[in-house]
């Protein structure tokens, strides 16, 4: 038996990718790796069988052209060889990523996993093996430190995971531990022909620079072993993210107050303790929340880094009731001291957090649906006021010239356009760039109140005023504002 073929039976026994009864689909190109997956994993159930039986599936991108045809053929006759049945498709991955507006490579990579689990369905597979090796491995971790990874990312890919996180399919990698020249031997010595993807070649490609430019450059000049180095990172960043999900599942338990669905396998809302989230350390808190949203049947990979930091820096508003979306896919809710998490649409459901409203002036104005009270009175420049009134304010307090002010004033949420002359600064600016230069956390923009005139605003509550209603030496009257918010 060649080498190779006892690496690959170890580590479809070490990592159990396989069992007796199951049906694995493979997933072949007509490239080396997969054209090597095929005959290890046929001969290596021919010898001592691992599973029931096997299928081949091929989806022609439609790419490359009269290249893609000749792949196409290629597998099929490689299906007839072998005497294994083939699910085959054609998908046009040009005109698909010009409708999603995505790139060559992202396009590919799903309709390429949404074709297997179809494929899958179709030939009751409960296994897609797929041919990515060790180099494959190497580039990805590579790749994802340039664009910013964390943890989850630095583990790479993994020998066997489940399709999707509720899926009953699994996706499994033979070739993971193998190097690509071993593979390339291995075709060679048992005299296997492949097709070669022209396009891997075109340096155009991010994916396609690595590979041919910046990891040859890291082991020449830095680390001729660097691929070896990138792969031992992979191995102990999965064994510490492995450790912390499992301590936060353990803890999703203990600061999980309730959830709500149709059944099980249809939840609509998830709802966590927030002092009890608060109390352990952020990276869990995260996992916590990363278990929530895979609970909710919300595709991770369309919420990144920054989302999570998003959910988690409006844990420590206090008192003020906070609601958003984000990104499309999950609805954020904080209020009581509880963190609502769902699929559910608030907004459609439940009206925005803040109703426009009329303020009384002077006077105090209830905000229908929400904790808070505005408060206005007018005051003359006299005895100290003003000083007084510097030294005891808070954020949510300010004064202004009321006779700069045209009432009525009222308050509301912020509207795509509101523009307006943050006091001190050089001119008039969008309200979302006054959020965004402010550092304001996207979660919170759309509930921040703001007081307007003429319905422009004129105080964005809890930061700043606007400049042209400011108190100057000619000022005699005040408008003390006042935002409260009830218990």
């Amino acid at each position: 038996m060649l080498q190779l073929q006892k690496q690959v039976t170890a580590v479809i026994k070490e990592y159990n990718l396989f069992r007796a009864n199951d049906t694995v689909l493979l997933g072949v190109s007509g490239g080396p790796d997969s054209v090597a997956l095929l005959s290890l994993i046929f001969d290596a159930n021919c010898i001592n069988p691992t599973c029931s039986s096997i299928f081949i599936a091929h989806l022609n991108h439609l790419i490359r052209g009269k290249e893609s045809e000749e792949d196409a053929q290629f597998v099929s006759d490689l299906a007839k060889k072998f005497k294994l049945s083939i699910v085959s498709e054609r998908r046009d991955i040009n005109e698909i990523a010009r409708e999603r507006k995505m790139s060559l490579e992202e396009a590919a990579r799903e309709e390429r996993y949404k074709f297997l689990e179809n494929a899958a369905k179709k030939v009751g597979a409960n296994v897609i093996a797929v041919g990515h090796n060790a180099d494959d491995n190497a580039e990805t971790i590579l790749h994802r430190i340039i664009r910013g990874t964390g943890i989850v990312g630095l583990g790479g890919m993994r020998p066997k995971r489940k399709l999707t996180p509720f899926s009953s399919i699994n996706l499994v990698r033979p070739l993971l531990f193998t190097w690509r020249k071993d593979i390339i031997a291995y075709l060679k010595e048992k005299n296997l022909s492949y097709r070669v993807d022209s396009t891997n070649f075109e340096t155009d490609q991010f994916r396609n620079r690595i590979r041919a430019e910046l990891i040859p450059l890291l082991e020449k000049n830095y680390n001729s072993k660097i691929k070896k180095s990138l792969v031992k990172l992979s191995e102990t960043a999965t064994q510490n993210y492995d450790l912390l999900e499992a301590q936060a599942k353990d803890l999703f338990e203990e600061v999980l107050l309730n959830i709500e669905g149709e059944t099980d396998e249809i939840l609509s809302e998830i709802v966590l303790d927030i002092h009890k989230l608060k109390e352990v350390p952020q990276i869990l808190q995260q996992l916590i929340i990363k278990e929530a949203i895979v609970r909710l049947k919300i595709p991770l990979k369309k919420l990144g880094y920054k989302n999570y930091k998003d959910i988690l820096s409006i844990l420590n508003c206090r008192n003020a009731p906070v609601s958003n979306v984000v990104k499309d896919y999950l609805n954020v809710k904080i209020e009581g001291g509880k963190l609502h998490l769902s699929k559910m649409k608030y907004y459609v459901e439940e009206g925005p957090v803040l109703n426009e409203t009329v303020i009384k002036i002077p006077g105090e104005t209830k905000l229908v649906e929400t904790k808070y009270i505005v408060k206005m009175d007018i005051r003359e420049i006299e005895n100290g006021f003003l000083e007084g009134f510097k030294r005891s304010r808070t954020k949510y307090d300010e004064a202004v010239d009321f006779d700069k002010i045209s009432v009525p004033l009222m308050i509301r949420t912020r509207r795509s356009g509101d523009k307006f002359w943050p006091l001190g600064s050089p001119g008039i600016q969008k309200v979302k760039d006054f959020f965004i230069n402010n550092k304001i956390p996207m979660l919170e923009r759309d509930t921040v109140p703001i007081v307007t005139m003429y319905d422009q605003p004129i105080w964005i509550v809890g930061f700043r005023i606007d400049d042209r209603i400011r108190i100057t030496k000619e000022t005699r009257r005040l408008l003390i504002m006042k935002l409260e918010v009830t218990a």
